[in-house]
């Protein structure tokens, strides 16, 4: 009964979203009005760090995805685990060899 009670709220209310938070900064400056982008499978979600260089992204789906940031005309990613409950990423940005790579801190 609980089986089918947790399947019918499931239907009713959609699918648990997972979500990730964190900040972007490139040596000690903290990057705002950044645009990323989470992609988990076929589940794209665009935003933007604010002033501060934070952002928060939510997605209905989870597990392992893609978060790819533009700067300077360029676009780093990094794999990223997406859960129910949010997870914290604090990334840098590094430019190598004149291309830019994304980091977890």
């Amino acid at each position: 009964m609980y089986a089918i009670t947790l399947l019918a709220a499931s239907l009713i209310f959609g699918a648990p979203a997972g979500s990730i938070y964190g900040d972007v900064r490139m040596g000690e400056k903290y990057l705002p009005e950044l645009s990323l982008t989470l992609t988990c499978g076929a589940e794209v979600v665009e935003g933007k760090t604010d002033q501060a260089g934070s952002f928060r992204l939510a997605v209905k789906s989870g597990g392992r995805c893609s978060l790819g940031i533009t700067y300077d005309g360029q676009t780093a990613a990094l794999d990223v685990v997406v859960f129910e409950k949010p997870a914290q990423y604090r990334l840098v940005l590094e430019l190598k060899d004149g291309k830019y790579a994304l980091r977890r801190v």
